[in-house]
């Protein structure tokens, strides 16, 4: 494995110019408003690490100090990054469009040639975030044992030229983000747990990735992502989700178009969907939070415990009693 780096408190540009150079990564610092690269810039979390040759994970938890900004040149590389709370300005890549950062949506990018780019950010700005850089070489080393269509969806991404892709909300993935920036662990421990932690996300972005391109390839890459938009609205909105019709004028397509590529994307219908997570999220609040039958099927939409019951014995196998005790008995 590589040298891994944390910093933990005040740091400064400077820090991170000296761990960029360790590393063959070019970066400039960008002057703003008279500021030094040696007075500390930022203040907070922030490690890094190459877990295997080529695949390298990062991840921080920051406030910025005084205004300032990076210039930086880009290898040949795919980079997956998330932001995970905060803001952080956009990454403006010379000839082509800056890339914003939504909270919980995974930006990957593909630079199959050198790339110069920038990003600036300004006093008072926090961002938490989690990101990961894999080079031609790591993925080489895996063509021959490795099935093509596994890795293919990757490898496209070091095509030359630049390629961009934003993933839906990736449950798993942000989990395992955050896993990384809040572990207790240290030395060989924690660089074990870095690597098999970076796998894990390189693996469920490898999956997204395929999944939409095959859903791509029959229902078209606009309509699946209109499909996934709607996903999310009904995600955030469970507990009151919007009509049909009134999600299918939301996303921009009519409700015929909107059902079956719904069912297409993701095996199931709208009704079905929001079924089935309302029935997760009770779980939820029985086995984590100690709720009642009665109580929990209430908040999540059953105004009758005996339907819900019913709904959650056939989709868990099991009556919803066996999770409420599991909850009760963990508040005590």
């Amino acid at each position: 494995m590589g040298a891994s780096t944390a910093f933990v408190g005040d740091f400064s540009v400077s820090d991170l110019l000296r761990e960029a150079a360790e590393r063959a990564i070019t970066i400039e610092h960008k002057v703003l408003a008279g500021t030094s690269i040696e007075t500390p810039a930022m203040s907070g979390m922030l490690k890094a690490e190459e877990v295997q040759p080529g695949l390298l994970m990062s991840g921080y938890d920051i406030t910025y100090l005084k205004d300032s900004g990076l210039a930086i040149e880009i290898e040949p590389s795919l980079l997956c990054t998330v932001l995970l709370d905060g803001s952080t300005e956009p990454l403006q890549l010379q000839g082509h469009s800056s890339v914003a950062h939504r909270p919980g949506r995974i930006e990957v990018l593909g630079f199959g040639s050198r790339q110069a780019g920038e990003r600036v950010w300004f006093t008072g700005q926090r961002a938490r975030a989690f990101g990961i850089t894999v080079r031609p070489d790591f993925l080489d080393r895996f063509a021959s044992s490795v099935d093509n269509d596994s890795l293919s969806c990757l490898k496209d991404f070091l095509q030359p030229g630049f390629r961009r892709a934003t993933l839906p909300h990736l449950a798993r993935a942000v989990e395992i983000a955050n896993e990384v920036l809040d572990h207790p662990y240290e030395g060989n421990l924690a660089r074990l747990y870095h690597e098999s932690q970076t796998l894990r996300f390189l693996l469920e972005i490898a999956i997204a990735l395929h999944e939409q391109e095959r859903v791509g390839q029959k229902i078209g890459r606009l309509q699946y992502e209109r499909a996934h938009n709607a996903r999310e609205i009904l995600d955030r909105r469970l507990a009151d989700p919007p009509k049909a019709l009134d999600l299918a004028r939301e996303v921009g397509v009519n409700l015929t178009t909107l059902q079956s590529n719904f069912k297409l994307a993701f095996g199931t219908t709208i009704f079905g969907y929001v079924r089935v997570q309302r029935l997760k999220m009770g779980r939820i609040l029985m086995s984590e939070h100690g709720l009642r039958v009665a109580e929990a099927g209430r908040h999540v939409g059953f105004s009758n415990p005996a339907a819900f019951t019913a709904a959650y014995r056939k989709h868990f196998g099991h009556p919803p009693t066996a999770d409420q005790v599991r909850g009760q008995q963990r508040q005590h």
